[in-house]
């Protein structure tokens, strides 16, 4: 078996930083697409597209032909565990040796919200498979800011349901690069790992660093969890996401995510990025904040 990679979710923010890793090391590196335009991003990136689909068994089963390492991602919908289970049947007619799966932060089948279950499913099924895996589980993006950066340029607040809950928030680069390290290493082989930032922090905390380096007062505006989900049902999403997002607030509210982890320091040898950090480099830098 060559050292080829599949990376499914290539052109999301944690796929597409793994495809910047890894495309400076030996390995071939593949990427999971469905639209000329996410082929033109993972080709820019150092990546060979392959056109499939979850729900597609034949069109897997070519992506997976002569793979070593399956980065696993799937997005946050009521078909993933489905989606997944379909990867992972792929996996094992091709001869794939391992899976690194990116999961959600405490993952179970009896977790507080639709996703947490799910991906607890999936979780199951790699650890029953026999296969080589790695699990990470991050805690709440950092990049979930990229959500308010609207009501930052015209309100100068933001809004979210967590009230004043500490969350060990994490840099999806810093995600992205713990999965790198396990594709190149089995020295995580068979292990599960929460994945956070260097510090349990709330919204306000984040405000206070926008405020900061923006050199204004910006501010944080909790809402109730329900509002949450009226929000975005009345904004016209999809009413599932409507409902996982009104749970996860519920449940950080709770003091559920109020936990840091070692695991970028252990894997990639320098500590996670933290909020001052990502707020320069990112979200500034990509949501013209500063104007």
């Amino acid at each position: 078996m060559s050292n080829s990679v599949l990376v499914t979710g290539a052109n999301g923010t944690i796929g597409s930083h793994l495809l910047r890793v890894l495309r400076s090391t030996p390995w071939d590196v593949r990427a999971l697409i469905r639209s000329a335009e996410n082929e033109r991003l993972v080709t820019s990136l150092g990546a060979q597209a392959y056109y499939g689909d979850f729900m597609d068994q034949a069109s897997l089963g070519e992506a997976m032909t002569g793979v070593d390492t399956l980065v696993l991602i799937t997005s946050a919908n009521p078909d993933a565990a489905v989606q997944a289970s379909n990867a992972l049947r792929a996996v094992k007619d091709c001869g794939v040796r391992k899976v690194v799966r990116i999961s959600a932060i405490k993952a179970a089948p009896d977790g507080p919200t639709a996703n947490t279950v799910l991906h607890g499913e999936t979780e199951q099924e790699i650890i029953r498979s026999g296969l080589d895996y790695v699990i990470l589980r991050p805690n709440l993006f950092m990049q979930n800011m990229f959500l308010a950066a609207q009501t930052i340029s015209e309100q100068d607040s933001f809004f979210f349901g967590t009230g004043d809950a500490q969350m060990g928030m994490v840099d999806t680069r810093d995600v992205a690069e713990c999965a790198a390290q396990c594709v190149l290493s089995n020295q995580f082989d068979g292990n599960i790992y929460e994945v956070t930032g260097p510090q349990s922090l709330s919204y306000f905390d984040v405000a206070q660093a926008l405020s900061a380096e923006l050199n204004r007062a910006i501010s944080y505006v909790p809402v109730s969890p329900q509002d949450v989900y009226e929000g975005i049902v009345g904004a016209g999403w999809d009413e599932w996401i409507a409902g996982i997002s009104r749970d996860y607030a519920q449940a950080y509210r709770s003091g559920w995510g109020d936990f840091t982890t070692d695991t970028v320091e252990q894997m990639c040898g320098h500590p996670p990025r933290g909020i001052d950090r990502f707020i320069r480099e990112v979200l500034c830098a990509q949501s013209a904040l500063s104007v």
